[in-house]
C-alpha cells in the first residue's frame, strides 16, 4: 500500500513540475521609447509583463547589471525621469507571485545613453531650379530615432527666424528661396533638443534659359550708331530682376533694368553676356546667358558701284549695283555726272539706258546715317550703225612679198566725223586710222573695227576678218592613191597648196610635161614613170616650185607561186628544204626577184632559197621585177617552221592491261608532220612483227597480244632523219585469276582499339612467288604486302587487291571488301522482358549492340544500390564469367524488382564495350528486406496533391527512385524532399511513373505506379497501390479535386461496364483472380485514367492427389528410362558415369532449340503491365555423365539430338525436356567436335476440379514453364548455377 502511495505522490510531484516549468513562459522586458540610443536629460520607461496572469497577481523588481535597482513593488512600469551617463547598463525585471514564492525573471536590455549632446546635420538637395520650383532640404540626427525637427533661416541683411515650428516631423522640407538655414532635433516629453546644426548657405541658381537680344539686330554697325541689348529670362517675365552685364569677361555696371543703351566705338566690339538676380532675394539668380556678339567695323562706311558691263548695247540697258561690306538697314542714292539720278533704293540696284559717268552712296533712315561717294563707273553708249572690215584684193591667205589693205567702213555714216579703233591678235599697236595694209608675216591675225563719235558715244564692233601672211615657199605638193598600178587599171596623182586660190596646176612624167592648166590639180594615169608638178596664178603670172616626185611602178598579170621541195611546212633543225619563186609565163624575160619575209634581216634576191636554221622560220611570199617601174604581184605567203628541237614520237596504247587471250592496239605518230615511218621496239629490241609504215596511210598502228614495255620512232628523208624515241608504254598481261580479300577476324565494323588483318589470297596461285597490289579509298599509301592490319579510323574504306608475278603479269582485281574503324564505341542496349512479372516467373534479358556487329560474347550483370556513391555497382550472374555466345539470358525463379545491365566483348585481347544502362524489372510482391508504402494509399493523384512514400526494411539508408513515362530515371532528392526513409513530393503533370526504394544494403523494394491527372475538373479512380490477397475485400471509388466521394459513378473492369447505378463505390467482398486487371471511372462526362489491380493467388491443397501422384510418377518413369539409357551408353563406352544436374541458362537456345520458352513483354510505365495470362517459371536440368576411367577403350558418340516427349495429361501443362549430351575424350583431333544434345520432353496434365476448365491450354506462343534434362556423355562440362 505505501509503494503505491509513494507512486501515486512521485507522480502528482512530475505533474507539478511539468506545468510549472515546460508549460510556463517567460517574462518580458521592453522600454518605451524603444529607442537604441539616449542620452543625458531625457526620460526612459521599463515595462515588464510576467505573460503569466494579470498584473495585480505580481511584485516586480528592476535589475540593474544583476543587481538591485529597484526593489520588489506593485508597479509593472517604472520611470526614469532624468537619464545620466551612469545609467549606461543592462536591465532586466524579476517577477514574484503573491500568492506564492514562485519567481521569474525577463531577457535583458542594453539602455545605452550618451553624454555629448547630438547636433543636427543639415543636407541640400539640387539647387538648381525652375523659377517657381523648390530645394529639397533634410536634417537628421546621426544615430538615433524618434526625432521632430525645427528649421531656421536668415539672409546677410535680416536675422534669423524659425519658420517650421508645427507639430510634425519636418525631416525633410522644400524651399523657394536662398539664404542660411539651420535646423535642430526635438524629440521626447518634456522636450530634449539637439544642438543647432552647423549652417548651410543656400544659393539658388535658376535653370531658366537667358538670352541677350539686341535692337537694331545688325551683326555688324560703324562706330558712332546707338545700340540697345535686352536680358530676357524665359519663364520668368512676371518677376522683378535687377541684372549684371560683362563684356570680354569683365562687368560692366549693374542696373536695376533689363535694358542696356549706348553708343558704340571701335572698343564696343566683342562678346556680351548678362546674369540677373530676384529683387527680393540676393540669394536666387539665373546663369549666365549665352554671349552675343557686337561687331564694330573698323573700315570707313564707303559704298561701291560695280556694272554688269560698261558698255551700253542700242536700245539695252545696263544694271548698276551699289553695296556695302555692312548692308543691313541701308537704301542707296546714284548720281550721273554728279547728278542724283535715283535715290532710296532699298537694294542697291539700279537700270540705266544712257551713258554716262556714276557714283552711288548708302543712306540709314533710322539714325540718318550717310556713307561716302563709291567709286566712279564710266558706261558707253552704242549706236545703231555697224562697222565692216573689207580686204582689197579679198585673199584671207598671202604669202611673203604679196600686200592687201584692210578698210573700216561704217554705213549710215553720212558726214558724221568719226575716229576708228581697231581690234587686233597680234599687234602691239594696233591702227587708228580708216585704212591698214598688211603685208609681213607679223601682221597676220584676226582683224575688227569700230567708230567713235564722242566721248559715250560708238558704233558696234565689226565682225571679225582672219588674214595670215604665210612665211613657207609657195611649193605644190603632189600626192597618189597608190604607188602601183594594177593591171589593166590607173593611179590618181593630186597636185596642192595651202593657198589654192586663183591657182591651176601642171603635171610632168619623166621631166617632160604630161597635162597643163588643170584647175582642181587631180590628174588619172595609166603608165608607170617618175611625176612631179607645180601650181601657176595667172592674173599675177606667179609660178610656184616644182614638188616632190612620185614614183609610180606598173604591174604585169604573170602569176607567181611560191613551192618548197619537199613540201613540209614544219621541219627539224637538220632537215632542209627549198624555197623556190615561180613565175608563169614568165617566157625569156630576164627577171630579178625579191622576197618578202617576216624574220629575215637581209631578204633573199635569187630564185630559190634553202631553208635549215631555226631563224628561218617565217612566212616566205616573193614577187618579179622585169624594169624599173614593171613587176609582178606579190605570192600567196607560205608560212614555215623550222623547230629547234628534235620531235619524239608519240605511243598509245587503248588499254595497259591485256585481257586474258585479248589484244591492246598500239598507235605511233609524230606531231604537226607527215611524211613519217615507223621503227617499233618491245623490251628493247625490234618487234618481230614491226614493218615500216606510211602514217598517212593506216600506217603506226599494230595490234600486239603479250605483255612488255613498247617504244617506237619515226623516221623521213633522205638521209633518214630520226625522232626521238618515244616514251615508253606498259602493257600488263591479266591471268585468269581472281584473289580474294579474307578479313580475319571476319568482321567488317570494328571500334578504335580493335584490330583486324586483312589478306589478299590468290586460289590456284601454287609456288608462284606473288606481289600484292592493294586498291583503298582513303589511305595515301595503300599497303605492299599480303597482310594488312587495319585499327584506326583512317583505315577505313574499301579494299581490293590484285597479284602480281612479274613486271608484266597480275591477276584480275578481287571484290571489293569495306570495313569501317569507328571512332565511338558501341552502346549496348539491355531490353527486360517481361518488365512486370508475378512472383517466381521467368525473365528474359536481351543485349543488343549498336550499330550491329559481329563476334561478340555477352556479360550478365545485376545491378546493386550504392548510395554511398551514388550510383549503382554491378554483380556477374552466375554462368557469365567467361560471356555467353547469345545475346538473350533467361532468369528463372525471380520474385523481386531488380535491375540489370549487360556488356560485350570480343577479340583475343578481348575489347569490351561500355556497360549498358540499367534495365529495371518492376515487381509488386512485397517482402521483408524492402518495401514501399504510399501515403495517401491510391494509384492516382491529382497535381499539387502531397504525396509520402515510405521506406521499409532492414536498413538505415534509403533512396526513393522514379522512371517516368518518358523513360527518365532521377531520384527523390530530384523531385522531392527525402528525409530519413520517406520522399515527399507535391504532384506535378510529368510525376506519372514508376516508383520504388532502394536500400543502403543493396535491395530493391516493391515498385508501385503513380498516375498524375493533369486536368484541373478531371476525376481520378481510388484504387489500392499493393496487390489484393485473394480472398480479400477491396472498394474502389471515383473523387474530384475537393470532392472526396462521388455518386452516380460508372465502373469498367477491362473497358467493361460493371457497374453503373447510384452507388459510389465499387465494393467487391471476396476478390479473385478473375478481378485482376484494368479500372476506371466516369462520372459528369469525365473519365479517370485506368489503373491496374494486381491479385496475388492463395496456395490451396488439391481435393485429390491423383495428379500429384500421376506427375511424379510420370517424372520417375522418365528418369528411370533415361538411367537405362545412360547405363546403355556407358556399357558401350565402358566408362563409369556420375549424374550431375544443372540449370541452363543460354536464352538463344532455349528459344531456337526449345520453343515456346521465351516471350516479347511490351513495356508501359502509366499503369502496371501486368498480362493476365502471363507465363511459368521454366526449369532446366542437364544431366552430364563423366569418364572417369583412363585405359578404357572409348567408342565414337553419336552425334544426333532424339526429341522424346510425354503426355500427362493436365489441361495447363508444362513440358519436360531431357537433354542428353554425349562427348569422347578421345583423340586430340576430334576434341573440337561439338555434341549434338538428345532432349525428351515430359507434359504432365491435371485433370482436377471443373472450376479449372477454362485455364489455357499449353502452346509454345504461350511461354509456360518447361522442365528440360539434359544427360551429357564423356566430356566434362561447366557448372552453371541457377539464379
Amino acid at each position: 500500500m505505501m509503494d503505491h502511495s509513494f507512486l501515486c505522490v512521485l507522480g502528482l510531484f512530475w505533474l507539478y513540475t511539468l506545468l510549472c516549468t515546460g508549460h510556463t513562459q517567460g517574462a518580458v522586458l521592453t522600454i518605451d521609447p524603444n529607442w537604441s540610443t539616449f542620452y543625458t536629460g531625457e526620460s526612459v520607461t521599463f515595462i515588464c509583463d510576467m505573460k503569466e496572469g494579470t498584473n495585480t497577481d505580481w511584485k516586480y523588481r528592476i535589475l540593474k547589471d544583476g543587481r538591485e535597482f529597484i526593489p520588489y513593488n506593485s508597479n509593472s512600469r517604472f520611470t526614469l525621469k532624468l537619464l545620466y551617463i551612469s545609467y549606461k547598463d543592462e536591465y532586466q525585471c524579476c517577477g514574484r507571485l503573491k500568492t506564492s514564492h514562485d519567481s521569474k525573471c525577463s531577457n535583458k536590455i542594453f539602455l545605452n545613453v550618451r553624454a555629448d549632446k547630438p547636433r543636427a546635420e543639415v543636407t541640400a538637395g539640387t539647387t538648381t531650379i525652375s523659377v517657381g520650383g523648390s530645394v529639397t532640404l533634410s536634417c537628421s540626427v546621426d544615430n538615433s530615432a524618434g526625432w521632430k525637427y525645427q528649421w531656421f533661416r536668415r539672409t546677410s541683411h535680416t536675422s534669423e527666424f524659425n519658420f517650421k515650428t508645427n507639430d510634425e516631423q519636418n525631416r525633410i522640407i522644400s524651399v523657394s528661396q536662398g539664404g542660411i538655414y539651420r535646423c535642430r532635433g526635438e524629440r521626447g516629453d518634456p522636450a530634449f533638443y539637439s544642438d543647432m546644426s552647423h549652417e548651410a548657405s543656400i544659393n539658388i541658381t535658376f535653370s531658366n534659359q537667358v538670352v541677350v537680344t539686341r535692337q537694331p539686330d545688325w551683326p555688324q554697325i560703324f562706330s558712332g550708331e546707338k545700340i540697345t541689348l535686352t536680358c530676357e529670362i524665359q519663364g520668368g517675365e512676371t518677376t522683378e530682376w535687377m541684372c549684371v552685364w560683362r563684356h570680354l569677361g569683365s562687368i560692366m555696371a549693374q542696373i536695376s533694368s533689363k535694358q542696356l543703351t549706348f553708343t558704340v566705338s571701335e572698343r564696343s566690339s566683342g562678346d556680351y553676356q548678362c546674369q540677373c538676380k530676384r529683387r527680393d532675394d540676393s540669394y536666387s539668380s539665373t546663369k549666365w546667358s549665352e554671349a552675343i556678339r557686337l561687331s564694330v567695323s573698323e573700315d570707313e562706311a564707303k559704298a561701291t558701284l560695280t556694272a554688269d558691263s560698261s558698255i551700253l548695247p542700242a536700245g539695252g540697258s545696263v544694271t548698276l549695283t551699289c553695296s556695302l561690306k555692312i548692308p543691313a538697314g541701308f537704301t542707296y542714292n546714284l548720281y550721273r555726272n554728279n547728278y542724283m539720278k535715283q535715290s532710296d533704293e532699298p537694294g542697291g540696284v539700279f537700270k540705266i539706258s544712257e551713258g554716262g559717268k556714276y557714283t552711288c552712296r548708302g543712306f540709314r533712315r533710322d539714325t540718318n546715317f550717310i556713307t561716302s561717294f563709291s567709286n566712279t563707273v564710266f558706261i558707253q553708249q552704242t549706236v545703231s550703225m555697224k562697222s565692216t572690215v573689207v580686204l582689197q584684193p579679198s585673199w584671207t591667205l598671202i604669202y611673203r612679198g604679196e600686200t592687201i589693205t584692210a578698210r573700216c567702213e561704217i554705213q549710215e555714216g553720212g558726214g558724221t566725223q568719226w575716229t576708228y579703233e581697231w581690234r587686233t591678235t597680234r599687234l602691239n599697236r594696233p591702227p587708228s586710222s580708216r585704212e591698214h595694209r598688211i603685208s609681213r608675216v607679223t601682221d597676220s591675225g584676226d582683224y575688227s573695227c569700230r567708230g567713235r563719235r564722242d566721248e559715250f558715244y560708238l558704233t558696234q564692233w565689226s565682225d571679225v576678218v582672219s588674214v595670215t601672211v604665210s612665211e613657207d615657199e609657195a611649193k605644190a605638193t603632189l600626192t597618189a592613191d597608190g604607188s602601183i598600178i594594177p593591171a589593166g587599171g590607173s593611179v590618181t596623182l593630186t597636185c596642192s597648196l595651202k593657198i589654192p586660190a586663183g591657182v591651176t596646176y601642171n603635171l610632168y612624167r619623166n621631166n617632160h610635161m604630161k597635162q597643163s592648166d588643170k584647175p582642181g590639180g587631180v590628174f588619172k594615169i595609166s603608165e608607170g614613170g617618175k611625176y612631179t608638178c607645180r601650181g601657176f596664178r595667172r592674173d599675177t603670172n606667179f609660178f610656184t616650185s616644182s614638188s616632190n616626185t612620185v614614183f609610180i611602178q606598173q604591174t604585169v598579170s604573170n602569176r607567181v607561186t611560191v613551192t618548197l621541195q619537199p613540201s613540209w611546212t614544219l621541219i627539224y633543225r637538220g632537215e632542209t628544204i627549198t624555197a623556190r619563186c615561180e613565175i608563169q609565163e614568165g617566157g625569156g624575160t630576164q627577171w630579178t626577184y625579191e622576197w618578202s619575209t617576216t624574220r629575215l634581216n637581209r631578204p633573199p634576191s635569187f630564185r630559190e632559197h634553202r631553208i635549215s636554221r631555226v631563224t628561218d622560220s617565217g612566212d616566205y611570199s616573193c614577187r618579179g621585177r622585169r624594169d624599173e617601174f614593171y613587176l609582178t604581184r606579190w605570192s600567196d605567203v607560205v608560212s614555215v617552221t623550222v623547230s629547234a628541237s628534235k620531235p619524239r614520237a608519240r605511243l598509245a596504247a587503248d588499254s595497259s592491261i591485256l585481257p586474258a587471250g585479248g589484244s591492246v592496239t598500239l598507235t605511233c605518230s609524230v606531231d604537226h608532220s607527215a611524211d613519217w615511218k615507223f621503227n617499233w621496239f618491245r623490251d628493247g629490241s625490234v618487234y618481230p612483227a614491226a614493218q615500216l609504215r606510211n602514217n598517212n596511210e593506216p600506217g603506226g598502228v599494230i595490234r600486239v597480244s603479250q605483255g612488255g614495255l613498247y617504244r617506237c620512232r619515226g623516221g623521213r628523208g633522205e638521209p633518214v632523219f630520226y625522232t626521238e624515241d618515244s616514251h615508253v608504254v606498259t602493257i600488263e598481261e591479266t591471268l585468269s585469276m581472281k584473289p580474294t580479300v579474307v578479313l580475319q577476324p571476319s568482321w567488317t565494323l570494328i571500334y578504335r582499339g580493335e584490330t583486324i588483318t586483312v589478306r589478299c589470297e590468290i586460289q590456284e596461285g601454287g609456288g608462284t612467288q606473288w606481289t600484292y597490289e592493294w586498291s583503298t579509298t582513303r589511305l595515301n599509301r595503300p599497303p605492299s604486302y599480303r597482310e594488312h592490319r587495319i585499327s584506326r579510323v583512317t583505315d577505313s574504306g574499301d579494299y581490293s587487291c590484285r597479284g602480281r608475278r612479274d613486271e608484266f603479269y597480275l591477276t584480275q582485281w578481287s571484290d571489293v571488301v569495306s570495313v569501317t574503324v569507328s571512332a565511338d564505341k558501341p552502346r549496348p542496349v539491355l531490353s527486360v522482358s517481361p518488365s512486370w512479372l508475378s512472383p517466381g516467373s521467368s525473365v528474359t534479358l536481351r543485349c543488343e549492340i549498336k550499330p550491329p556487329s559481329a563476334g561478340w560474347r555477352f556479360y550478365w550483370y545485376k545491378a546493386v544500390p550504392d548510395l554511398l556513391n551514388n550510383r549503382y555497382s554491378y554483380d556477374l550472374l552466375p554462368g557469365s564469367t567467361a560471356g555467353t555466345e547469345h545475346d538473350s539470358y533467361i532468369i528463372h525463379g525471380q520474385t523481386h524488382t531488380a535491375g540489370y545491365v549487360c556488356r560485350a566483348g570480343r577479340g583475343d585481347t578481348e575489347y569490351h564495350t561500355d556497360y549498358s544502362e540499367v534495365k529495371f524489372l518492376w515487381s509488386a510482391d512485397v517482402h521483408p528486406a524492402a518495401s514501399l508504402t504510399v501515403n495517401p494509399d491510391r494509384v492516382q493523384h491529382f497535381t499539387s496533391d502531397s504525396v509520402s512514400l515510405n521506406c521499409g526494411g532492414n536498413s538505415t539508408k534509403w533512396r526513393v527512385m522514379r522512371f517516368t513515362e518518358t523513360h527518365h530515371l532521377s531520384r527523390c532528392s530530384s523531385w522531392g524532399r527525402m528525409t530519413g526513409s520517406s520522399c515527399n513530393m507535391n504532384m506535378n503533370w510529368y510525376h506519372s511513373g514508376v516508383y520504388w526504394c532502394e536500400s543502403g544494403s543493396g535491395e530493391f523494394s516493391n515498385t508501385v505506379n503513380i498516375t498524375v491527372q493533369n486536368f484541373y475538373d478531371g476525376v481520378i479512380l481510388v484504387s489500392p497501390v499493393h496487390p489484393v490477397t485473394e480472398g480479400a475485400s477491396v472498394s474502389l471509388s471515383c473523387r474530384r479535386r475537393k470532392q472526396n466521394t462521388l455518386s452516380s459513378v460508372s465502373f469498367y473492369h477491362n473497358d467493361k461496364l460493371l457497374q453503373h447505378d447510384g452507388r459510389e463505390e465499387l465494393n467487391i467482398s471476396a476478390v479473385s483472380q478473375s478481378d485482376e486487371g484494368f479500372y476506371k471511372c466516369q462520372h459528369a462526362g469525365k473519365t479517370s485514367q485506368q489503373s491496374w489491380m494486381s491479385v496475388t493467388a492463395v496456395s490451396r491443397p488439391e481435393s485429390s492427389s491423383f495428379p500429384v501422384l500421376l506427375m511424379v510418377g510420370s517424372v520417375i518413369g522418365i528418369i528411370l528410362l533415361v538411367f537405362l539409357l545412360l547405363l546403355c551408353l556407358c556399357k558401350r563406352s565402358k566408362d563409369l558415369c556420375c549424374i550431375r544436374w544443372i540449370q541452363s541458362q543460354s536464352s538463344s537456345q532455349s528459344s531456337s532449340s526449345h520453343p515456346g520458352v521465351n516471350q516479347n513483354e511490351t513495356n508501359q510505365y502509366s499503369s502496371p503491365l501486368h498480362d493476365a495470362d502471363e507465363s511459368r517459371d521454366g526449369t532446366y536440368s542437364l544431366i552430364e555423365l563423366k569418364h572417369f576411367g583412363k585405359k578404357r577403350r572409348h567408342h565414337e558418340p553419336e552425334e544426333s539430338c532424339v526429341y522424346s516427349e510425354v503426355k500427362t495429361g493436365t489441361a495447363e501443362s508444362t513440358p519436360v525436356y531431357a537433354e542428353i549430351n554425349h562427348e569422347n575424350k578421345g583423340k586430340a583431333k576430334r576434341k573440337n567436335k561439338k555434341s549434338t544434345p538428345v532432349y525428351a520432353e515430359i507434359n504432365h496434365e491435371n485433370k482436377g476440379k471443373a472450376k479449372r476448365k477454362n485455364k489455357r491450354k499449353w502452346s509454345p506462343a504461350a511461354g509456360d514453364a518447361a522442365v528440360y534434362s539434359e544427360v551429357g556423355l564423356g566430356a566434362a562440362l561447366d557448372n552453371n548455377a541457377a539464379m
